[in-house]
């Protein structure tokens, strides 16, 4: 497949160029004519996918950007692409917390660190920071009901290390998420 010619590709690089250029409703258009166009290429639709999730985020359309991020991660397991599930992870973590679901933003992010975790993906990994950010918030307790949290007792959670050097802040980031959730 000679991608310069096909049209799925030459109308998403103009709407995926719209984004980037801050034009969003134009770029809305513009990929979901390229959806319209259709393509073969599963990855190519992830790509489009993910583009129009950004894009109708940023026009304040969360509804409809959560939808195409649900349909990025489908791409993304069905091609068996642990980084973009991984990412698409993230984005509805970041999402539904926004959205103030905090069960559904845990249990993405909970997902994407047992991806990074699986991948040594340290930016991936980085979550912690966002969930440390959380915690000094008081916020995971607080938004599941356990009342407010004082911020050393979890951020004590997060210097562990096994004594050879190696952080184990994730596992134990995992396993303090799992136990604010249940």
């Amino acid at each position: 497949m000679k991608l310069d010619k096909s049209p799925f590709v030459v109308v998403s690089v103009i709407g995926q160029e719209l984004l980037t250029a801050g034009h969003h409703t134009a770029s809305v258009v513009v990929l979901e004519a390229a959806l319209k166009i259709g393509t073969c290429s599963l990855k190519l639709r992830g790509s489009v996918f993910s583009a129009l999730s950004s894009a109708h985020w940023s026009l304040g359309n969360t509804e409809k950007s959560t939808g195409y991020m649900q349909q990025d991660l489908e791409v993304a397991k069905t091609l068996g692409d642990q980084t973009g599930e991984c990412r698409a992870h993230g984005n509805l973590g970041s999402a539904f917390f926004s959205k103030g679901n905090y069960r559904e933003a845990l249990t993405n992010h909970r997902n994407q660190l047992v991806l990074a975790m699986k991948l040594k993906d340290r930016e991936g990994q980085g979550l912690s920071v966002f969930v440390s950010t959380l915690a000094e918030e008081g916020i995971i307790k607080e938004s599941l009901g356990y009342g407010r949290v004082p911020p050393p007792a979890f951020m004590g959670l997060m210097l562990i290390e096994d004594g050879r050097g190696r952080d184990l802040a994730p596992l134990s980031l995992f396993f303090s998420l799992h136990c604010f959730a249940d």
